[in-house]
Parts: C-alpha cells; sequence; structure tokens
C-alpha cells in the first residue's frame, strides 16, 4: 500500500531553507550533501524531497544510520567506478547473444586500427563492474556475523543472491584475471548489460543509499546530531532536549515538550530575542525526522506526522497585487484548509499577523488561534509580537506559554536564547529606534537649513 504524501509545500521549504536558494545562502541538504558517488548526492536530494509517514520505512532508514555510527566500515564507494559503470551501461545496442567469432573479430579491429570507442567504453565499463562486485563480495562477507537491523540485511540478501545467481556465475572466475578474453568480454557484456542489467541497476542503488547512510552518520557525528526517536503508542507526541538552530555557531540550545493536552506552544519575546530562530530549528528537526535523518537536539522522541507547515520569512505577493496581510490571511486559510484532510501536522506561525495595524493583528490573532487551540489533534508553534494577546489566552489549558528572556547591562540588550516559562512584556522596539540615532538625524538635517 503506498504511504501518504507528506505535506511540505515551497514556502515551509524555504521558511527553513531545506535547499540552497539562489543566495547561496546555507541548506540543511547541504548538511549532508557529501556523498562521494553522484548516485548517492541524486538519491539524497530526492530523499529530501519525499518525506516518509509509514513508521517502519523511517524507522528502517534510522536503524541502518546508526548501524555506520556505532561500526567502522571499511567499506567506500568508488565514485569513479559507478560513473564508469552507469555510462557502460546507457550504452546503445544492447547485446542480446554472445558470439565467439565477433568478439575476437572485434577485438582484433580495436587493436589494429584503435579507433573502436566503444570497445574501449565496453572493456573499461566491464573491468569497473567486476571490481565493484568484488567490493560488493566483500562488504556482505565483512557484514556476515553483524546483527544487521532490517534494511540493510535486506541489501546483503540481495547482494549475496545475485551474485550467487547462475547468470553471474562466469563473473568469480574473472575477478582476480590479469587480462580478459576476448570470450571473457562478450559474455561479461551481455551479462551486466542485457541478462543481468535490471540487477546491476539494483545493486547500483544499494551502493548509493550505502553512500548516504555511512555519509549521513559521519555527518551527524561532526554535528552532534541525535536520531530521533519514533514514539508508536498512537498518540502525538514532540520533545526536545537540547535543541539547536545547526546554521548557528556555538548555539544556545533549548528543551520543549508537546502532547495533546499542551499542543500549542505560544513564544513571546523582544526583538532579536531568538524566537524565530528557534521556531525554525523545531521544523528543521521535524522535517529531518521523518526522513529517518539524525537531527539538532540531544534527543528528540516524536511521533509519525503527516505534514509540516510554517509561515515565517513571508513575502507580499507582487505579482498578484497582494498586500503582506492577505497574503498572511490565505496562509492561514490554507492551513485551516489542509487540515481538513489531516489533523496529525505540525504548524509555525512567526510573528503571526504582521502586516497589518496593532488593533487588527491583535483581533486576528486572538480570534485565529483560539480556533486553533480547540483543536485536539495537531502541534502549533506561535509566534508574536503583540503580549497583549497572550495575556488573553492564559486561562487555554492547551496552550504552554513561553519566552525568551532578555536583559539589559550597561544600557545594552543582552539575549540568554534560552526558552523559558511564562509570558514576558519586553519590548526593544523604541530602544532600538533611539540607540540607531534616527531623530538626530533628522534633527540635523533641520539646522542645516
Amino acid at each position: 500500500m503506498p504511504q501518504h504524501v507528506f505535506e511540505l509545500d515551497r514556502q515551509t521549504r524555504e521558511d527553513l531553507a531545506i535547499f540552497p536558494n539562489n543566495n547561496g545562502g546555507q541548506s540543511v541538504l547541504g548538511l549532508f550533501d557529501y556523498a562521494i558517488t553522484i548516485g548517492g548526492k541524486e538519491k539524497l536530494r530526492d530523499i529530501f524531497l519525499s518525506p516518509l509517514t509509514d513508521a517502519a520505512q523511517i524507522e528502517q532508514r534510522i536503524n541502518a544510520i546508526k548501524y555506520f555510527q556505532r561500526t567502522d566500515t571499511t567499506f567506500k564507494p568508488d565514485r569513479i567506478a559507478c560513473d564508469c559503470i552507469e555510462y557502460y551501461l546507457k550504452l546503445a545496442q544492447k547485446p542480446t547473444s554472445v558470439s565467439k567469432i565477433k568478439a575476437i573479430e572485434r577485438r582484433a579491429m580495436h587493436f589494429i586500427f584503435n579507433n573502436d570507442n566503444d570497445f574501449y567504453t565496453i572493456s573499461r565499463g566491464i573491468n569497473y563492474s567486476l571490481t565493484f562486485l568484488n567490493d560488493l563480495l566483500h562488504f556482505t562477507a565483512g557484514t556476515a556475523n553483524d546483527n544487521l537491523p532490517a534494511l540493510l540485511q535486506s541489501f546483503r540478501e540481495i547482494i549475496n543472491n545475485t551474485l550467487e545467481h547462475p547468470d553471474f556465475s562466469l563473473v568469480k572466475p574473472l575477478y582476480n584475471k590479469q587480462k580478459l578474453s576476448a570470450i571473457d568480454i562478450a559474455k561479461a557484456d551481455h551479462l551486466f548489460r542485457y541478462q543481468g542489467y535490471e540487477r546491476m541497476k539494483l545493486l547500483l542503488d544499494i551502493v548509493y543509499q550505502l553512500d548516504i547512510f555511512i555519509t549521513v552518520s559521519n555527518r551527524a557525528k561532526l554535528f552532534g546530531f541525535s536520531l530521533p526517536v519514533i514514539n508508536k503508542s498512537g498518540e502525538q507526541i514532540l520533545n526536545f532536549k537540547g535543541l539547536f538552530h545547526p546554521f548557528i555557531k556555538n548555539p544556545v540550545d533549548n528543551d520543549i515538550d508537546f502532547n495533546t493536552a499542551k499542543n500549542i506552544c505560544f513564544v513571546t519575546g523582544a526583538n532579536m530575542a531568538g524566537k524565530s530562530t528557534f521556531l525554525k530549528s523545531v521544523g528543521i528537526s521535524v522535517f529531518l525526522s521523518q526522513l529517518g535523518f539524525p537531527v539538532p537536539a540531544t534527543y528528540m522522541e516524536t511521533s509519525i506526522f503527516d505534514g509540516l507547515i510554517t509561515t515565517i520569512n513571508l513575502a507580499d505577493n507582487v505579482n498578484q497585487g497582494s498586500s503582506h496581510f492577505y497574503t498572511e490571511v490565505s496562509r492561514v486559510k490554507h492551513v485551516a484548509t489542509q487540515m481538513h484532510q489531516s489533523q496529525n501536522v505540525v504548524v509555525i506561525f512567526d510573528e503571526l499577523f504582521r502586516g497589518t495595524n496593532v488593533k487588527d493583528a491583535y483581533d486576528a490573532s486572538l480570534s485565529i488561534i483560539s480556533a486553533f487551540a480547540k483543536l485536539k489533534k495537531g502541534f502549533f508553534m506561535i509566534s508574536t509580537h503583540i503580549v497583549e494577546v497572550a495575556n488573553d489566552l492564559v486561562d487555554i489549558e492547551t496552550i504552554n506559554f513561553k519566552y525568551m528572556k532578555t536583559e539589559f547591562e550597561n544600557d545594552m540588550p543582552k539575549y540568554s536564547y534560552k526558552l523559558m516559562d511564562g509570558i514576558t512584556e519586553e519590548r526593544l522596539g523604541m530602544w532600538i529606534v533611539k540607540n540607531e540615532g534616527i531623530v538626530e538625524i533628522i534633527e540635523e538635517l533641520l539646522l542645516k537649513k
């Protein structure tokens, strides 16, 4: 049965910088995009485009990565070999039969005239294919006594079954042969490009996945990421310990818990206190957990979600003549509509309704958050610059109120970036205006007249 498609739209991908943008900034993909093979890099992008919604598939990936984290594997994919094999397998005119006479004739023509590019490509492709299969043979032999996780066990079985298949019986004698004869080349070519073509492609795909798992496990160690724990109790849950944003040098970590009794996290705080960064770190971690990848936290326990929707860096839709406020309203409507399909989603709103006047923003925020608070499913994270909204929501039991603390030292703000319980009344807007001396600059213009 096909799995449900995980809801992750373009706005969310851009908010969380899942993929690189035209500005050349950091991306979540970029954190892991160190696969050796081109096929591995392409498959990694495919994985990022298709988050999973099946707990068993997610756990299979988690366990595969965990295996390589605790095992010093000697297996290392050969990029050049994989590229050459891919090119070789795509050659036209598949060898549907083996002719000894034609094989000898073609080899002779190649050495006499030295202009048969296809023969050179075939010979090179066969040599790389033999090395490739021999490496896989050593990989399975090296893991024979290991209690492999299910996904890697299935890989090992596919490799062994392929290499032990009668069609591949001619391969073993060729592994250590110094020079292949014309008939050796003809038979191997017939096997790799015709008889066993699909099996060769499957083995390449396995190597690309191994390449990703080994790379991801190494990158996770480098960054201090941990693999998520999947909660399969049937209840929605999302808990973090030591959560941090992966793009920040020396980040401050935070803890946050969600459950059905407290499914809304309402965050207040002054400008530049770290609200947006914290919300993004939650979104990035939810996304990575749905891939079965390590997350930027010391611990994460999560149920499986059907989607992730964020509204953080929302721009005006100039082409459609929409104001920023109308774009925000449309975005909230999109969330409400999507939740008719599934309430098993994580929703993140940063500075809700910043595109209108304070009165309308207050009324709209209070109305929307109160409505979402009545839902018993789905997790919501909401930040706002209008503290009065938080004060009017304090009696709603499903809301978990948090704030980012800011203190003044020597008349300068000091940001802790730590998440605290409660609601803050701290405001820095006018301090920032005064500190920039904007009024004084304007008054200097008046003195010049």
